[in-house]
């Protein structure tokens, strides 16, 4: 069933359609969060507080496309992390503790390991907001559109961002291969 079906039935008052769109976005959720935390523990807990807020307030939520829900899920998620840091004791820099989540089929899609770590740390040189528009373009697999209303950046400047930061990548490994054969 698509989402905006299982939004209008939870919106009409039967709740039980919300674990079908659970099921469907939790792996991701809890990916981007974790990415973000680099913590599984601290990624989980904040996972359940997102799906307990869109739980919640689900009823609020304008359907205008198909894509809604998963876009106003992300942002829930993007929201509650920067609320987790904010709520720290310790005046930590989300900048310092970003870093990319690396899952085992990523590794398994890329045949050189160290390809990827380069890759990893080339987008850690990233200003914060540039490098979560990529992830979210590459790693989460969302359109422009979705990604401009999780993050408040234009489309056109989220599909700016993207070109750039892939030529920046596609030219530091060019650079890489000539500079291996020359050695």
């Amino acid at each position: 069933m698509e989402d905006v079906k299982l939004v209008k039935n939870c919106q009409w008052g039967d709740m039980s359609y919300f674990w079908e769109l659970y099921d469907r976005y939790i792996d991701k959720i809890f990916k981007f969060i974790y990415m973000k935390t680099s913590d599984r523990q601290i990624a989980e807990d904040i996972c359940s507080d997102v799906f307990m807020k869109a739980y919640k307030k689900i009823w609020t939520l304008e359907l205008k496309t198909e894509k809604s829900f998963q876009s106003w899920v992300y942002t829930i998620a993007n929201n509650s992390v920067i609320d987790f840091y904010r709520t720290q004791k310790h005046n930590v820099d989300i900048d310092e503790v970003f870093n990319l989540w690396e899952d085992e089929t990523v590794h398994a899609d890329i045949d050189n390991k160290d390809k990827l770590n380069e890759v990893l740390e080339l987008l850690n040189t990233f200003n914060k907001p540039h490098r979560e528009i990529i992830m979210l373009r590459i790693w989460e697999d969302l359109s422009y559109k979705e990604i401009s209303e999780i993050t408040g950046a234009s489309v056109d400047n989220c599909k700016k961002i993207v070109s750039r930061g892939l030529k920046t990548i596609q030219s530091n490994f060019v650079l890489l291969l000539l500079f291996i054969i020359l050695l």
